[in-house]
This record gives C-alpha cells, structure tokens and sequence, in this order.
C-alpha cells in the first residue's frame, strides 16, 4: 500500500474509531467562522514568510521560548513551526481550530511536506488547519549537535542545557504556541489544539495530557503508546527478544546471509574501515542495521547492502566507498544526536539511564544471543543484528558523536530527571483520544501500549497487524 494510502487510512481510522468502539464522540469541525473578526491577532504578523505548496499556504512561524521554563531568568531558544493552511480557507486563519503534529525520534525534524496528500488533507477536510512542529532541538528549532553546543565550555554545562530537550520541554513549547496563535479568538472558537503524534510523537503526547489535559481538543496516536516506566531497563528486556525474532524472520528469508554476514563480520572485527564522513564502521556498528527490520522492506533492504558487501570483499578485498556511503546513509546517528545522547532517557523518571540498552545485553540469556565477538561466537551460530538500541561504542564509531562522549556520559549517569507522566491525571482524562497499536512492533512494545491505554481514561484502542511501525 502506498504511504499517503496509509498515513489517510490512519488518520481516517483514528478519527472515527472512538465512534465505533464506544459512546465518546470526537468532535467534528462544522461550524462556520467565516464571519468572525479576530483583532491584534499574531497571525496578522506581516514579517512571517508565506508561500504555497499544492493544496496549502505555508506559513514559517519562530517563535522565542525559554530553555528552562522553571527558571524565570532562563535564557531563550527558538522553536519553529511550519502552519498550513487551506487556501480557499486563509480568510478563517484566525478562527480555524488547529491540529499538532508531533514527529517520532527524539530528535526529528518534519519535512516540508510536498503536498497536502494523506492525513494533512484528511485534516483539512475535518475543518482543521495544521502545525508541523520542529521539536526543540531539531530542524529550525535551535538544532543540537557537536558544533551549535561549542558555546558552551564546559561538558557539564553541555549536559546541563541538555536535559531541557525532553517531552516535557516539548509540550510546554506547544503550549506556548498554542497561547500565542490563539490569543484573541472569538471566546465560542476553539483554543485548544487537536494533537497527533506518530511514535515517540504519541510519548509527547501522553505528556501533554499528563500536564495540560485542558488544552487538548482530541488527540491520535499512531504507533507511539509509551510505556509508563521510570527507567530505560524493563524496555530493552522485552526489546531484545522482538529484536531476536526479526533476526530470525531475516536469516530465514535469506539463509545464505548467514555466511555472508559472518563473513563482513569477521572483517570488520580485524580491519579498520572508515565511512565517508570519518566514521567507523565497527563490526557492532554494521550490526545496527538491524534497526530497519522494523520497518517495511527492512528486510530487503539490509540483505541488498549485505549482498553487496560480501560480493565485495570476496573480489576486491574490501567494501565499496558506495556501499559504505549506502550504510551510513541509514543511521542517523551522526544527523540527529539527539537520537543518540537523549535516547535512553525519553524512559527515566527520577532515575538515571547509566546505559541500559547495553547492561542489559549482558544479561542472560541476551549475552549469548547477541554475542559479537569472534573468540565467543559459537562455529554454527549466525550473528544477529542489534535494533533501537543506544551503546557506549557509538560515542567512538559516530564521527558527530565523538566530541559528545563526555556530556553524553553525563547525561547517562544524570538522576535529576523529572516526571514526564502522571498516572493519576491520566486516570481521570477527559479528553477524546483514539490510537493504532502494531501487533509486532520492534520499537514500541505492544503489551506495555495496552497497558498504558488501560490507565488512560477513555482510550480507543486499535490493535492490527496489517501495517508496521512506519
């Protein structure tokens, strides 16, 4: 099926399934503003730059708020959002109820969008216009990495500003445009905003209605019910095995790569191989392209590069600068560090994180299943590609990462992290909220998803296992 069939099929399903599983209605957007007057309206703003794209106005929209919102004297980051607009509908700009997209990550922009094909114009057909937020951190929104910290002279104050770049920071920044973009409307208009958040975008989610319940309309999550933990360590314990079963899916739909990957993996463990960009592909860092089993045609796409590398070392002696550019192309580690250095700690609540992806792989039975070194890898024992899992090696092997492994370690073994989630608001929610759950999703673990729908009041639930995470 192809994407934008999907992403419509979600948002259609989404918006009407709480009407097919039970008695709350979500709201539908009928109701005619055209004639309504909105007066020193932020969007009257005449320095913001406009232009079209086929089905929408675009409106590139910055906006100042503070690094750390409990401190008063904190200093400013800016957070951008792209807002569309149906053109036949820009005279109801200012009354329009708007509908928030959250990315998936941590640590992703939104792309522009090349149309409003999908879910936007399923959106806009609902009544809604619509905010695709750069979360902080990513994109135009005060973007992270090694360079933009460097004025910063301190790893310690590297780390520090960095704990400011999590859901909660997320969602306050939300609110903050939410308050701006809706100052002076109408009081019978709509001021809330109607969320959806794909992956990681559904954890912001479940945030926002941990602290701002009043401020949501409705709201949709695809693939991205968190799991109510406090640390990163009961995730990885049932990630691992998900991750052993795709393993097993791969290497039975393509059993020769077997040899083939024992082969590239025992080059990598005795030759040092530098990517494009002055990374290094280890033999732990070849096996991450594990992670693309998660999503469709993952498979297939690994087997290509791993056919292509084994061909290559067994004519030439060594790997291709295209396939090694091709490798490195799907880890985005280096492009997004937040990905990386914040990862773990999207799961800590009042706990430190101190690696646990890879404490955990030395557990049993995980150590002997995803063994990588050579001297203990049994002689008939294939070797499995790891997935979403953060490891202190990357911090050596990712050219971008290098300069933060210091103020990466900090933030590992960083315990003030605050609540992200409470159970007891959650518990009383109100608001209309409907999200699709994948049967076998290798990133968010299913059991914990229902678990979390069961805590929150009124959730529609929709579990399926036609579609993958993405």
């Amino acid at each position: 099926m192809k994407l934008r069939t999907v992403l419509h099929w979600w948002w259609s399903t989404l918006f009407f399934l709480p009407l097919a599983l039970g008695n709350t209605r979500l709201v539908s957007r009928g109701k005619d503003y055209s004639t309504m007057l909105v007066k020193n309206s932020p969007l009257d703003d005449p320095s913001v730059e406009s232009y079209f794209i086929p089905g929408a106005k675009v409106y590139d929209r910055f906006f100042e708020v503070p690094l750390d919102y409990n401190d008063a004297g904190s200093q400013n980051i800016t957070v951008f959002v792209r807002h569309l607009v149906p053109p036949g509908k820009v005279k109801d700009i200012k009354t329009l109820p708007f509908l928030l997209y959250l990315q998936g990550g941590p640590g992703f922009e939104v792309a522009l969008p090349s149309s409003t094909s999908g879910w936007i114009q399923a959106a806009f057909d609902q009544g809604y216009q619509v905010l695709l937020l750069d979360q902080r951190g990513t994109g135009l929104s005060t973007p992270i990495s090694a360079e933009s910290l460097e004025f910063l002279k301190t790893d310690d104050a590297k780390a520090a500003y960095l704990t400011h770049f999590r859901a909660d920071s997320i969602v306050r920044d939300c609110e903050t445009i939410r308050k701006t973009l809706t100052a002076g409307r109408p009081s019978d208009s709509e001021n809330r905003l109607a969320l959806l958040g794909q992956s990681f975008g559904g954890f912001c989610i479940t945030t926002y209605l941990s602290l701002f319940p009043k401020s949501v309309e409705q709201a949709f999550i695809t693939g991205g019910v968190p799991p109510l933990v406090d640390s990163p360590e009961p995730v990885y314990r049932a990630l691992y095995p998900r991750v052993l079963k795709r393993n097993k899916l791969y290497y039975s739909k393509f059993p020769k790569d077997v040899e083939r990957v024992r082969a590239i993996h025992a080059y990598l463990s005795n030759n040092k191989v530098t990517l494009p960009n002055g990374g290094t592909l280890s033999s732990r860092r070849f096996l991450q392209l594990g992670i693309q089993f998660g999503f469709s045609g993952g498979y297939d796409t690994v087997h290509q590069l791993v056919v292509f590398a084994a061909n290559e070392l067994q004519n030439r002696g060594k790997i291709s600068f295209k396939t090694l550019a091709n490798i490195q192309t799907l880890q985005d580690w280096d492009t997004n560090v937040i990905y990386a250095i914040l990862h773990e700690a999207i799961y800590c609540q009042g706990k430190q994180s101190n690696w646990a992806a890879e404490r955990v792989l030395h557990e049993a039975p995980f150590a002997k299943e995803f063994e990588w070194r050579l001297d203990h890898l049994d002689q008939d024992q294939p070797v499995y590609f790891t997935g979403e899992m953060i490891y202190p090696f990357m911090l050596d092997d990712y050219v971008e990462l290098q300069p933060l492994k210091n103020v990466a370690n900090l933030l590992a073994d960083y315990k003030g992290w605050g609540l992200l989630y409470d159970e007891s608001v959650l518990a009383k929610n109100e608001v209309p909220i409907a999200g699709v759950s994948y049967f076998d999703d290798m990133y968010v673990d299913r059991d914990y998803s229902e678990e979390t729908a069961s805590k929150i009041q009124g959730f529609k639930q929709y579990i399926t296992n036609e579609f993958g995470h993405k």
